[in-house]
C-alpha cells in the first residue's frame, strides 16, 4: 500500500490521517468463500425407494386380508375411487378428492387396530393397493405415495388395474 503525500498550502507536505486498506480483507474474503463453496457438501436429492412386485408369474398369488385392505384407484380430476377388500360388486366403489384420503386411512387404521386378538398380527397393520388408472396425473401418484409415508403405512403396493375394475370405472365415468 502507498501511501501519497499531498502537498499543504504553504508547499509542505501534511502527513493525512492514517487510512486501513481493506483489498487484502476482501480478496481474503473471497478466497474464503471460494474454499467453503467448493469444499461442501450440497444436498443430495431425496428418492423414495419402492419395492416393485416382481413380473414373474406365480401360481399362488399374493392374498390380502380384507378386513385390513384397502386399495386406492387414481382416477382423472385428481379424484380417488376406493374400497375395502375384495371387490365384489360396484356398490363397493367410493369415489373421493386426492386430499381426502388421509381421512380413509386414519379411520381405516383405528378399524384394523381395533380387530379382535384372534386374528393373526399381519392382520392388525393396514394394507393399501395403489393402482393408478391410466387417465390419472403423475402428482396423484405420488401424493399417495406421500400419504404413505405420513400416515405410516408398512404395507403398500402399486398394482395394475384389473379388468374388472375397469368395466366398473368406466360405469362410474
Amino acid at each position: 500500500m502507498a501511501e501519497i503525500n499531498v502537498a499543504g498550502k504553504n508547499g509542505r507536505s501534511r502527513l493525512q490521517a492514517p487510512r486501513i486498506d481493506l483489498t487484502p480483507m476482501v480478496d481474503l474474503g473471497f478466497l474464503l468463500i471460494t474454499f467453503f463453496m467448493i469444499t461442501t457438501t450440497l444436498a443430495k436429492p431425496k428418492t423414495l425407494a419402492i419395492n416393485m412386485p416382481s413380473n414373474e408369474y406365480t401360481k399362488t398369488p399374493t392374498v390380502f386380508i380384507d378386513e385390513c385392505t384397502v386399495t386406492l384407484v387414481a382416477v382423472k380430476a385428481h379424484k380417488v375411487v376406493y374400497y375395502f377388500g375384495a371387490l365384489k360388486d360396484i356398490s363397493q366403489l367410493k369415489i373421493l378428492s386426492i386430499d381426502k384420503v388421509r381421512d380413509i386411512l386414519i379411520n381405516k387404521k383405528k378399524a384394523v387396530a381395533a380387530l379382535p386378538a384372534s386374528f393373526s398380527a399381519e392382520a392388525h397393520k393396514l394394507h393399501v393397493l395403489i393402482k393408478p388408472n391410466a387417465d390419472c396425473k403423475y402428482d396423484d401418484l405420488v401424493r399417495l405415495l406421500d400419504e404413505m409415508n405420513i400416515n405410516d403405512v408398512q404395507y403398500y403396493a402399486i398394482s395394475d388395474v384389473s379388468m374388472e375394475e375397469q368395466d366398473y370405472l368406466k360405469k362410474i365415468f
